[in-house]
């Protein structure tokens, strides 16, 4: 019960600070896209033991998913640098 309530406290506690504080609005759009992107990971790691138990190769599987999240940061990355190198 200690720890549950000194893990709840934090969210009252922030809480207030963002009552009580100015957060400008681009800070406040990089923490709630960090928010979305956390909330993202944790669904797709819960998915990833089910493909691996129903995958016919689990070698395709453990090729595709790194594979594809190294594609998808790539990608990002190169829409934040295209516009500075005149992409």
């Amino acid at each position: 019960m200690g720890w549950a309530l000194l893990g709840a406290s934090s969210l009252l506690l922030g809480a207030l600070v963002a009552f009580a504080v100015p957060i400008p609005r681009k800070l406040l759009g990089f923490i709630l896209a960090f928010g979305a992107g956390v909330l993202i990971s944790a669904v797709a790691y819960e998915l990833v033991e089910e493909a691996v138990t129903t995958a016919a190769d689990s070698y395709a599987l453990a090729i595709g998913l790194p594979l594809d999240e190294f594609l998808s940061v790539s990608i990002e990355a190169l829409k934040l640098v295209a516009p500075e190198i005149g992409l």
